[in-house]
Formats: C-alpha cells, structure tokens, sequence
C-alpha cells in the first residue's frame, strides 16, 4: 500500500467486492443511496471511503502507519472468505479474522466518530463556560498554565477570550489519534463478546435471492424487543444477552451470532434473506449494495417485496 494513500476505507474495498456480480476491482454493484433516493452503478473504491481517515501526526511515525496495518489485516480477509465459502465452516483462523473484521466494522465509522466529536465537544464548552463564569477562576486556572509553561504571557485578555467563547464561531474537533485510540479500546472490549457468540452461517440458493451489505454493515438488535423495557429498546449492548448480530459475510452468505443459539450451517429460506436485508437496509448509514439492481425485502406486514418497493416506505436518512 503506497504511503501516500489519502482515500482511506473505513469499510474494507475486499470486503464490499464480495457484493459484486464479478467480485474483481473492476466489478460493479448498484448502490442504493437512502438519503437522495438514487440508484447508480460503480467499483467500492467509490464508496465508504474518507480522506485521511487513518492518517496520524506522531513524531518520528509514517502518517500512514495506520493506514498500512489495515491494509495487512485486509489482505488476510479474502482468504478467510475463501475458506469459509468452500468449506460451509465458520472456525480457526478464518473465524477470528471474521470476527475481527466484525469488530472494526462496528466501531469505526464517520458517523460514530462524529457522534464522539460533539460529545467531547459539548464536555469542552461545559469545562470553558465554568472557567470563564468569573475573571478570578480564569486568571487563576491560566496562571498556572502559565507557570507550566503551557502557554506564553502574550495571551487575549479575558473579554477577549470570553467573547469569542460567547459568540460560538468556532469548531472543535478531536484528532485522529484520539479516535483511533478510543476505537482501538472498544475494539478490544467488543472482539471478546463477539467470540463468546455462537455463530449460524447462512447460505443463499441463487433462485432465491442474494444478500446485500450496506455502508454501516454490521447491526445488533434485540432477539424479542416487545420484552425489553422501552427506555433500553433502541440501545442494545454486545455483552447483552438475547441481542443479535448480523453481518452479511458475501452476497451468498450471512452469520448471525447470539448467546444462546446454534453454530451450525444451514440454506437460507427466502424469508430468511428477505428479512436480512430489510435488516441491512434499515440500519445501514446513507448507501446500501447490491450485486443486481433489485433485491429481495420484507414489509411491515411481514410480506416478502422487491427491495426498491421497501426502500419507498423507507424514511430517507439524512
């Protein structure tokens, strides 16, 4: 991988090719884009990709040291799926790359960085609005800046520091490194739950359909949501029992891991994949993928439709 990447994937482009009719870099997929209603046709390296999204700033590191380990790990998934595939098995180290596949999916995305951003952002303002309440707090608070030589003597006065704060014309980001720190936590805290799950893997006849995959592709719902109290239906958590994980693996397989259920393989029934990928859909970011230009869902009522039918009643996300 050139050290000179800016186009950073935050989901793998070998993982999206599985979604392909040909699978190659050069093989197409329909996109399907919630939030503009439109439908169009192009590689995955036109898609879910950020710039700069791994890129660092650490003396005496390549800025793209991150960047080149995903590539490392990405080289490996491939050959897992191959595995898989052929075998109708999920074990041994095609499992754990899988499974780690699963955990960076899960916690490294844009949107969740963004949610990060504002949180942190809004614990920034809290902390500033309590120094700058009374001109003695700030006076005392930057005068020990000061005497740790964190900052100079030639600074804003405080009017001029607490207008500016006042007037809110002003961004506050956290930097990568931050957040590939944080995610690199969770995805240690995550991966060992995953493991823990027993794993059904799913395989599509072609008369019957195919899977899709999303921009957001990995999903964790309640098993039995009318039992859960309303206040924690929408926020399940991986180490929560009776909670589901789905992951479409390829667009002829999917797995699904809970606590309590079977590791097995079995053949999907239509419903099966129907209901896959209304799952998919629903909790995908802005884009959904498809090897054809049609897809199969299920409705409301639980009726099996043509995934454009679906996305019509789908709230457009923006």
């Amino acid at each position: 991988m050139s050290t000179d990447a800016r186009n950073h994937h935050y989901v793998p482009q070998t993982y999206l090719r599985a979604f392909t009719e040909g699978e190659s870099k050069k093989s197409k997929f329909t996109v399907f884009d919630i939030s503009t209603g439109k439908r169009f046709e192009t590689v995955p390296r036109n898609v879910c990709a950020v710039r700069d999204f791994n890129r660092i700033a650490v003396p005496g590191m390549d800025a793209n040291a991150i960047e080149s380990g995903m590539g490392k790990f990405e080289s490996l998934i491939a050959p897992a799926v191959t595995e898989i595939d052929s075998t109708n098995q999920f074990q041994g180290d095609a499992r754990n790359t899988i499974l780690n596949l699963i955990a960076l999916l899960a916690v490294r995305h844009p949107e969740r960085r963004e949610s990060m951003r504002k949180f942190h952002a809004q614990i920034a303002k809290i902390s500033m609005s309590m120094v700058l309440a009374h001109p003695e707090v700030y006076e005392t608070i930057t005068a020990k800046i000061k005497a740790e030589e964190k900052i100079t003597d030639n600074q804003a006065s405080y009017e001029d520091v607490k207008k500016f704060f006042d007037s809110g014309e002003y961004d506050i980001q956290v930097s990568n490194e931050s957040h590939l720190h944080s995610e690199e936590v969770m995805h240690e805290t995550v991966l060992p739950l995953l493991a823990k799950r027993n794993w059904m893997l799913y395989r599509v006849d072609p008369a019957n359909g195919h899977f899709i995959t999303s921009d957001h592709p990995v999903s964790l719902t309640w098993r039995n949501p009318s039992e859960v109290p309303a206040m924690y239906r929408y926020s399940p958590g991986f180490a929560m029992r009776d909670t589901e994980v789905l992951f479409p693996l390829t667009k002829s397989l999917i797995l699904v891991g809970t606590f309590d259920g079977d590791s097995e393989y079995q053949i999907a029934s239509p419903f099966l994949v129907a209901g896959c990928n209304s799952r998919v859909a629903h909790y995908c970011s802005r884009q959904i993928y498809s090897p054809k230009r049609t897809f199969i869902a299920l409705n409301s009522q639980m009726q099996i439709i043509n995934g454009a039918d679906f996305l019509k009643s789908t709230p457009a996300k923006r």
